[in-house]
Formats: C-alpha cells, structure tokens, sequence
C-alpha cells in the first residue's frame, strides 16, 4: 500500500517535468523521463494488483472468522433469549451485516491509509510548489467535514431501517419454506406471496432512498473538487502568464490537484459505507455482548447413577403467572417415572430445568446429591437424552441422525437402537436402508418415522438420563404395544423421565407424578392399563 502510494506521488512530479523539458527541447532527457514515467505507472498497476488480491483475501478471512465466531457465540447463549429473536434476524446477523461490516473494515477503512497518503503529501507537494494557490484547496477541508456530517444524519437512521427490513422479509420467507404444507392446505399462497411482496418492496424502497443519498454524496463532491480545480487553473494561468511559475511546475500542481479528487471521493463513499457498518456494528456488539450459558463447573465423576432430587422448585415465565409452586420429589436411579398433568401444566418446563435450558427463580435440582448449577454443562448434559415432542433432525441420512448424540457408533449399533425404537421395520424397506438422504428436517419421512429417529437415536446414547416427551406420540397402536414390550430392556439402567398422554406407555413407568396447580399433588405407583386410562381421562 505505502509503496503503491508513492508511487502515485511520483507520476505529477515527472508529468511537470517532461512538461517543463519539452520546453527545453531537450530529447534526451524527455526520453529518459517518459521512460521512467511509464515504468513507474507499470510498477503502480503491479502493486494495485497485488494490493486488490490481499485485501480480498483478508475480507474472505475476515468474513470467515466472523461468521464462525457469531455462530458459536450464538449457540451457547441461553435459550429463553434465543427464543425471543426472530430467526431471519439471526440469519442477517451471520450473512449480510457481517458482509457490510468485513467489507467496511477491509475493502475501505484499510483503503484509508493510502488515501490519506496520497492526500497529505498532494497537499504538501503542492505546498512546495506554490503555497498561495494550495490555500483554497485548505479551506475547503472543513466545508467538506460539515457536509459529511449533515450529509449523515440522513444516513445513519436509514442504515437502520434497511437492516431491521432485511431481517423481516428473510425471518418472513424462512418460516413460510417451513409451513409450506401449511400455506397450501389452506390455500394461502396469494396471501403469503402478497406478504412477502410487501416487505421485499419495503426494504426495496429503503435501498433505494440509500442509494438516491449515495448517488448524491459522490458527485457533488467530486464537483466542489473539480471547481476549485478551475479556480486554481485560472489563477495559476496568471502566474505562468507573468513568469511567476513554470508550465511544468504548473502541470504537476495540476496534476496533484487531481489526485486530490480520488481520496476526497473515497472519503465520501466511505461515509456512506460507514453508516451502515456502524449499524451492523452496533447490533453484532449486543449479541457478542450477551452472556452465554455458564459452562463451567466441578467435574462429573466417572460413573453417574441417574439418581434425581426436585427440591422446592418455583419458576415462572416473564409476564406470566407462576408456574411451578414449591414442585419436590426424587426418583431413584434406574427408575421410570411418569408425569401427567394438563396441558400448560409445566411438565416440558421442568424438562427444560432438567437440562438446565431455564433456571428456577428458587430452589435446586441434584444429580447424585450435586446441585446440576454447580457441574460442568457440557459434562452434564452428556448424561442426558432427550426425545422433545416437536421432533429435530437434521438434513443427512438416517444413521448420521440416530449417531447424532454418540458419532462414533458403529453400524449395528445403529440398527440395534433402531429396532428397540421400532423404526427397523420402515428403514429396512427403504433401497437405502440406514443411508436414505431425509431431507431437511426429515421432510421426506412421516411423521411417525421421524419420531422413531429421533427415539432410537436416544436409545443408542445408553444415558444415565433418559427424558421421553410423549415419545409414542405417533405410533400406530400395534407399533406402540411392540414398543413398550422391548423397551423395559431397551432402558434399563436409565433414569427415565416420561411425559406421555397414551395409557400404553403409561404402562413402562414405575411410578406417576400428577403436577396440578403447580405442584405435585400426587406420587403413585403406576397403575395397569386399565386404571391407567382412567387416570388419564381424570387430567
């Protein structure tokens, strides 16, 4: 950059000299300096070549580091917060404001440098050949800063407008791509389309506003920079006119003159860039500034027993009612327990404290008589499996979604998990059996496939903690019974927490747990089958 610099600064200086030869008629000496003027714009050309390569190679850098860095920033915040963002918002956090920001900082705030090189030794060259007629040249520098600034107070909130609709048309399409059986059983397609129009043209608008601002920023400067180069020619023909300066000196003072143009321009462009890093910057700043998960902790011991303590739990959502009121029990390593309530009754929340998702507003939950607080997360949660009732899997095959929580699970591993969840029987059907592409989300598998995934992939951790959130939810009543005939074996020695509204998996628990009102108002053993439905109709 420095050396591309000089560069530039030496091209007016042998302009005015061949100039100021010509006159002279001196041939050799013309030759000599043509030659080493077009040796010295070849040099140029060669290092903004090589100047273009790094900086887009530092911009790829950059953009790279950011986006890996936000993302895993973005994942260990907690959850709660993670669930008040809207997703496409996210999305624009990762993609476009870390495009604007690493493209400001590499492609123009680097640029910078050699500008304002070029900028101040023009002036003082210029200086060195005629101090009178670099004085206007002087003056116009603060004209030009309280333009920028005036100039930017229109920018900056329109910055922010572009932003916040970006990230609601790309938060609007990406949760329509998701409920597009949705849209289209109920014939919602115009509609959508119609939503999605309104806000494409709204952010369409904005740019357009930022565009007509940036359109004016650049020419009008570049004009103010051109007049006060006529102004200088005409009081410069004078001087040559009365001997007072050479033509060559008048040429490279000039020549400088227009070299001043390119940084003020850049500088003007660079304003308006820099209204929209700002903003990029100033929300990457808040979510790097939020606190994520405390992960650290005391150790795990080698062998966890499964054993679990509730103790006093109370916990409510923000604006809600509280939800849970003084909810205590224990459950003995290796047991199954089942959790019946209505729905809203706070059963997923306890899950969620389980994993510790959410924190109770009072009381302590006990792994093996440790507080779950005080231990390592990530240790932690590795004693965990859960089935949610809203099924997550990725887009891959079928075996990298049951080896999800155990990667290096062998093939009959796989299948062996894959039968105890009863999902053998669809898999070995298919051509491709454990290696069938799912799709995204498992779009390509029903609905009771997929929950058969996502089971045998539990099963396959052999956790100290198993947590089943309505796990048969989807089962045909003969699969289900099949289930729950295997699955005793399938979780023994497991801690088995097990949410469910259907009698027949009521019917693997040990022990129910009925959370009414906030509280646990009963702890039973598990009743038959029989009882079992009766006791459900009673939720």
């Amino acid at each position: 950059m420095l050396v591309e610099s000089g560069a530039v600064l030496f091209v007016p200086w042998l302009g005015g000299l061949i100039i100021g030869g010509l006159f002279t008629q001196d041939d050799v000496s013309i030759g000599l300096l043509a030659g080493g003027l077009i040796g010295l714009l070849f040099l140029q050309s060669s290092l903004q070549i090589l100047q273009r390569r790094v900086l887009q190679r530092t911009v790829e850098r950059l953009t790279a580091g950011l986006r890996i860095g936000i993302y895993d920033h973005l994942q260990r915040l907690p959850l709660p917060w993670l669930e008040d963002q809207r997703r496409g918002e996210l999305l624009s956090l990762m993609t476009r404001e870390v495009d604007v920001l690493s493209e400001f900082v590499t492609g123009s705030l680097l640029g910078i440098v050699p500008q304002l090189i070029v900028l101040t030794g023009s002036l003082a060259l210029m200086l060195t050949i005629d101090p009178i007629l670099t004085i206007p040249i002087v003056l116009g520098v603060p004209a030009f800063y309280i333009f920028m600034k005036i100039f930017g107070r229109n920018i900056r909130p329109l910055a922010g407008q572009i932003r916040d609709a970006y990230a609601t048309w790309v938060s609007l399409a990406d949760e329509n791509l998701s409920i597009l059986p949705v849209i289209k059983a109920y014939t919602r397609e115009t509609i959508e389309a119609q939503r999605i129009k309104t806000s494409v043209l709204r952010h369409r608008d904005l740019q357009e506003r930022m565009i007509a601002y940036q359109s004016l920023l650049g020419p009008i400067v570049n004009f103010i920079a051109a007049a006060s180069v006529v102004l200088i020619l005409w009081l410069a023909g004078g001087k040559v006119a009365e001997g007072e300066m050479g033509a060559g000196e008048l040429v490279s003072f000039l020549l400088y003159a227009g070299l001043l143009t390119r940084p003020v321009a850049r500088f003007a462009d660079l304003w308006g860039q820099f209204q929209h890093a700002r903003g990029a910057l100033r929300h990457m700043t808040i979510v790097l500034a939020m606190s994520p998960e405390a992960r650290q902790g005391d150790p795990l011991p080698k062998e966890v027993k499964g054993n679990l303590c509730f103790e006093s739990i109370r916990f409510r959502y923000a604006g809600r009612p509280e939800l849970l009121r003084d909810v205590s029990f224990e459950i003995t390593a290796g047991q199954t327990v089942a959790i019946l309530g209505r729905n809203g009754a706070g059963k997923s929340t306890l899950v969620d404290l389980l994993l510790r998702f959410r924190t109770p507003d009072e009381g302590t939950i006990r792994l093996d008589g440790r507080d779950i607080s005080t231990v390592e997360l990530s240790a932690y949660r590795q004693t965990i499996a859960l089935v949610p009732q809203r099924v997550a899997l990725i887009d891959g095959t079928i075996s990298d979604n049951i080896r999800l929580g155990l990667p290096d699970a062998t093939r009959d591993q796989v299948e062996h998990a894959a039968r105890e969840a009863e999902a053998w029987a669809f898999i070995s059907e298919l051509r491709e059996g454990l290696d069938t592409k799912i799709g995204e989300a498992g779009i390509r598998l029903s609905g009771g496939q997929r929950q058969r995934v996502a089971l045998a992939r539990a099963l396959l951790k052999k956790p100290a903690i198993l947590v089943l959130d309505e796990p048969t939810a989807m089962f045909d009543p003969e699969s289900e019974a099949r289930f729950v005939e295997t699955a005793r074996k399938a979780l023994a020695g497991s801690t088995v927490i097990l949410i469910t509204h259907r009698p027949a998996s009521l019917a693997l628990a040990d022990r129910v747990l009925n959370l009414r009102g906030g509280k646990i108002d009963e702890d039973r053993m598990a009743p038959r089958i029989g009882t079992a439905r009766a006791s459900l109709e009673e939720q």
